[in-house]
This record gives C-alpha cells, structure tokens and sequence, in this order.
C-alpha cells in the first residue's frame, strides 16, 4: 500500500485491519417497507402471512445480532384445502407455506439439477397469480436479508413472533435455542 492509499482518520494513519463488524446490509425505511406490506394486504386472496426476529440467546461463535427469518403466507385457497390448519399454530403454517419452496396454492420457480454442469437453477414461474408470488418474495427476501431489521425491531422489538392480517398484526413472545 503507498502513502497516498493508507487509510487516515483526521490526517492520522490507520496502520493494521481490524475484523470486520456488523454484517447488517443497508436498511430500508418503514415507508419502504410498508410498501412491501400492502400489495399482500390488498390481495384478496392473501389471509395471513408472517415470520420470527429475535436475536440469539448464545454465541455459537457467530456475532448475536438481531434478525428475522421463517416468512410464510396462507392463502384463502390454503384455508380451503387444509381443514386442520389453525392460524395459532405457527409450526403447522411455517412448515407447509414456505414460499421459497414450492407453495401448495401460490405455485413457485421449480428448481432443476443439472447432473452434468453440476449446479442447479430456477426455473420460470408456475403457478396461478405471479404477481402475488412476486410481492410475496419481494416481502420475504427484505425480511429474510437484513434489509427490513431496523424497522421490524422499532415497531415489534425482540424476541417475537409476527402474524399479519387484514385486520390484525399479533405479536406474541417467542422463545427460541
């Protein structure tokens, strides 16, 4: 490194690197966010979505920094076809309305093995309603990245579990390894 590339705080050089901090990425602001929320609130065939945030309780050797992960989406259609689903239970609604996989009444992007290149892709979309599938990941991945934490932390803090409707946001304690 020359002179002229040292890195310097008020004129004084900055000799050595330190470790990285933060892995948090760029936020966006609640009216971006909200943004993201309404197409899914509009929706008439959208009749609840949600997710996690917390931060870890333990160090496992990873920095504990707030997060939220596990978004999900129940359609009408999904209320139709699974009589025993119950909004109240979480488990049940995360584990079959993941839309990153192939969701059982928005459709989703199938993913292709190729044996011989040895990788992988998604496929085009298959499904009833693009649009719907498009907002629904668009909303997942803010959520999923880290873009959306600061704005999720101020209006639901920590250590929760979300659920939206038309009518109601619940935000219940969660308890998490």
């Amino acid at each position: 490194m020359t002179k002229t590339d040292q890195k310097n705080f008020l004129g004084i050089p900055i000799i050595g690197e330190g470790q990285a901090g933060s892995t948090r990425v760029a936020q966006i602001s609640k009216e971006e966010f909200a943004a993201l929320v309404k197409p899914l609130l509009d929706h008439p065939e959208v009749h609840l979505f949600g997710w996690k945030q917390y931060t870890p309780y333990f160090s496992d050797g990873d920095i504990c920094e707030f997060s939220a992960k596990g978004f999900y989406l129940v359609t009408e259609a999904d209320v139709e076809r699974y009589e025993d689903l119950h909004e109240n239970d979480p488990y049940i609604v995360e584990e079959v309305f993941d839309p990153h996989a192939d969701h059982p009444t928005l459709g989703g992007r199938p993913y292709h093995w190729d044996s011989e290149a040895r990788r992988g892709h998604y496929g085009d979309y298959e499904g009833p309603d693009k649009a719907l599938y498009e907002a629904a990941m668009e909303l997942s991945g803010a959520i999923n990245n880290g873009s959306a934490d600061s704005v999720l932390l101020g209006l639901f803090g920590d250590h929760c579990e979300i659920q939206v409707t038309k009518s109601k946001i619940e935000v219940e304690e969660y308890s998490h390894d």
